[in-house]
């Protein structure tokens, strides 16, 4: 697929209601627009084939018709999946396609791992944006807590201590935090971790390409136009900027964003040069 065609592409799934979202293949998409040279569908059918390759390890005595601990193993243990400690910042740890050539990857494409395949086995499987920690659900009343990057099942009292670890000794975990993330939330948070990386190394190019498809996910989120308008500053694109940050006052109704375009358009017109 072209980029226009992957973009495109990307674009028809951000309108689909989010039930209806294929999210391995979206992750893929996110992938291919930056990752030139691989199929999407090649792809899809190694998550496919991996589903396959567990079906013979059922255990349908469990309550959820299959070993949990089990399928877990297969993901870590057999398969080799783990998070890159080594290399964790690295562009190619949010790209799919990367993580299911390496085995290595971040917690939230790790949980894709889960996720996919889970729901292929017809598991109630579900990602948890969990604060700094992405984290995988299994089971709806009663259910199961994985953490992706070590493949350990967690407690809550483990879920406090990893929280602590993140936020400072006196965070506390809130009930909200083990809601399962729906699946434009997922791809939005997928977007963002790519989007910081190039943003530190000054990829504006790359930056601007996740802004824009976190827009494409939620349109009505105008801190993304805001973004957008400070990726044009860098490129020294001072109309377009001005044209974003004048569209945000326009139609937000966020006061903090609509100061923030404020101060960015009065910036703007002190820095531009005066022509005589």
């Amino acid at each position: 697929m072209k980029k226009a065609e992957i973009r495109e592409r990307f674009a028809t799934i951000a309108t689909l209601p989010d039930g209806e979202i294929r999210l391995d293949e979206a992750a893929l998409l996110i992938a291919a627009e930056l990752d030139d040279g691989f199929d999407v569908a090649r792809y899809v059918t190694r998550l496919d084939n991996l589903a396959s390759r567990f079906e013979t390890a059922y255990d349908d005595s469990t309550p959820l018709g299959i070993s949990i601990s089990s399928l877990t193993d297969f993901i870590h243990k057999e398969e080799g999946f783990t998070g890159n400690v080594k290399n964790y910042y690295a562009p190619e740890n949010s790209y799919l396609n990367r993580v299911i050539d390496t085995r290595h990857g971040i917690p939230i494409t790790l949980a894709l791992i889960h996720i996919a395949v889970g729901r292929r086995l017809e598991l109630p499987v579900n990602g948890i944006n969990f604060p700094g920690h992405f984290l995988v659900r299994y089971g709806t009343d009663k259910h199961l807590i994985v953490d992706p990057f070590t493949g350990r099942f967690l407690s809550e009292p483990d879920c406090a201590t990893l929280l602590k670890q993140i936020a400072g000794p006196r965070a506390v975990v809130q009930p909200h935090y083990f809601e399962p993330s729906d699946n434009k939330a997922v791809l939005l948070r997928i977007l963002d971790n790519l989007k910081k990386i190039f943003w530190q190394n000054r990829n504006w190019e790359h930056s601007m390409s996740c802004i824009e498809r976190q827009l494409l996910l939620r349109p009505e989120q105008n801190e993304f136009n805001v973004q957008l308008g400070a990726v044009y500053e860098m490129q020294g694109k001072v109309q377009l900027a001005q044209h974003t940050y004048t569209t945000v006052l326009q139609i937000s109704d966020d006061e903090q964003l609509k100061s923030l375009a404020s101060k960015r358009l009065l910036a703007l017109e002190t820095t531009s040069p005066t022509i005589h």
